[in-house]
């Protein structure tokens, strides 16, 4: 008797929780889909780089290290070598990311939140290799690495 109450519990979270999801008629379906599927793959470390493995990285992998901070933030300081498309403009950007999906990328802003979102965008639209570097240029800093001014 316990054991089916807790299975019919389980069906009620599931129709309430993931039923209306799956069911709304507005969002569209590849996004769904994209959705899913970085979110059901994400590690526990959410796709996270420590700032000296990152640092490491750039010297062996020659990732493309993508800053998505705005201009003004870019001009004041930056990763030597970072590319800047400010996060609203990366749809806008496309021709600046590599052509192979595989490709290493470093994203990073001011703290960690705008490349995480940028991150999970890149993972949306099937770049593979994505990492956001934890604590952004702040976590950069904090490890003493480089910036330039």
């Amino acid at each position: 008797m316990r054991k089916s109450l807790v299975v019919a519990m389980a069906v009620i979270v599931a129709l309430t929780v993931v039923g209306p999801a799956v069911t709304k008629e507005w969002i569209e379906k590849p996004l769904l889909v994209a959705a899913e599927r970085v979110l059901t793959t994400m590690p526990a470390d959410f796709y996270q780089i420590d700032p000296q493995a990152a640092e490491r990285l750039m010297e062996t992998a020659k990732p493309l290290v993508l800053d998505v901070r705005e201009k003004a933030e870019w001009d004041t300081e930056r990763i030597a070598g970072a590319v800047h498309v400010p996060i609203r403009e990366l749809p806008k950007a496309l021709d600046r990311l590599p052509d192979s999906r595989g490709a290493p990328i470093i994203v990073y802003c001011a703290i960690g939140v705008r490349g995480a979102m940028a991150t999970t965008v890149l993972r949306m639209w099937g770049y593979t290799n994505v990492r956001n570097l934890r604590g952004g240029l702040n976590g950069w800093k904090a490890a003493n690495l480089p910036v330039v001014r």
